[in-house]
């Protein structure tokens, strides 16, 4: 892996006076040594989010193979020899119709506040590489504005709660849980995806009409119904991670809601969206974790492949 780091020198930590004394801080590259101070100090910035959370998702994330001129886990801030800040370059190989390229996905930004002005750097940093499509499928909201001053585009602009179960069957149509068995009914590339992310949890189904397969993948997680909203509870749902790029989802909808329902009790999933779509039973809510993407090759809308969202788990 090749190291690469920017230090700035002579900036005092935020709050102490000008004669104090000066110190470096130093912006590079996470190295697995740094693994056990990074998760402390993600620890801190998201206090609600475990050290097995953390961890399960840079193990998982560790497997990726990846050229040997990015970043593995992201980058720090250093100080004096300690971690200040973190943020997570979770880089992949995509191969698709545009060739093969790089993705990262940004994720977990968090710096100490004595450091917080310092904290600018790690974005510059990390996204010097024009030849990378960056994206941020968890932008808190008063970022929103931020990315796009920076030129992310929209890649979702909200979420629609899908009832599947109101659409038919469709003759024909038939979905199979994801076994060694259906994956070989999928081009090899897709079906190596698919066994990927069953290993991180998710559920994948195969769906067919007799001559062509196609997948989709979900992961379980809880949702707010108004976010922000504390003293509502969380709704036990799916979410949509992927669907195979030729499949017609409106097609199989009922098969797929029946599946769901009768193998895991779940009426309902979500799925990142521009709109309502049409065919589609359900809500759309606008403005609900919309995701962004700056770069040649931004993702589908509803790709959420190896990113945080299946690596770390909701």
């Amino acid at each position: 892996m090749i190291e690469v780091s920017e230090t700035v020198e002579d900036v005092p930590p935020a709050g102490e006076g000008v004669r104090s004394a000066r110190v470096k801080v130093r912006c590079r590259t996470i190295e697995e040594d740094d693994l056990a101070s990074v998760v402390r100090l993600l620890q801190v910035g998201f206090p609600d989010r475990s050290e097995a959370y953390w961890r399960t998702g840079l193990d998982r994330h560790r497997t990726q193979p990846l050229p040997d001129d990015v970043p593995r886990y992201g980058y720090v801030l250093e100080r004096d020899g300690a971690i200040v800040g973190v943020l997570l370059a979770l880089y992949r190989m995509v191969t698709d119709e545009a060739g093969t390229h790089l993705r990262c996905n940004l994720s977990s930004w968090y710096v100490l506040p004595e450091f917080r002005a310092l904290g600018t750097l790690l974005d510059g940093f990390a996204m010097r590489d024009r030849r990378v499509t960056y994206t941020n499928v968890s932008p808190a909201p008063q970022t929103w504005q931020m990315h796009k001053a920076r030129g992310f585009k929209p890649v979702c602009s909200g979420q629609m709660l899908v009832m599947p179960l109101l659409a038919g069957l469709g003759r024909g149509r038939r979905v199979r849980v994801a076994t060694p068995e259906t994956l070989r009914l999928l081009p090899e590339p897709e079906a190596r995806l698919v066994a990927d992310h069953l290993a991180y949890g998710c559920i994948g189904l195969v769906c067919s009409d007799g001559e062509k397969a196609w997948a989709v993948l979900f992961q379980r997680r809880a949702i707010k119904l108004r976010p922000g909203e504390t003293r509502w509870p969380r709704l036990p749902c799916l979410q949509l991670v992927y669907r195979s790029t030729a499949l017609d989802l409106s097609a199989f909808l009922g098969a797929i809601g029946r599946h769901l329902m009768l193998h895991h009790g779940m009426p309902w999933f979500v799925l990142d969206a521009v709109g309502k779509l049409p065919g589609f039973a359900g809500y759309f809510f606008e403005g609900r974790a919309p995701k962004y993407a700056r770069g040649p090759n931004p993702p589908a809308t509803g790709d959420l492949t190896y990113t945080e969202v299946v690596l770390f788990g909701a």
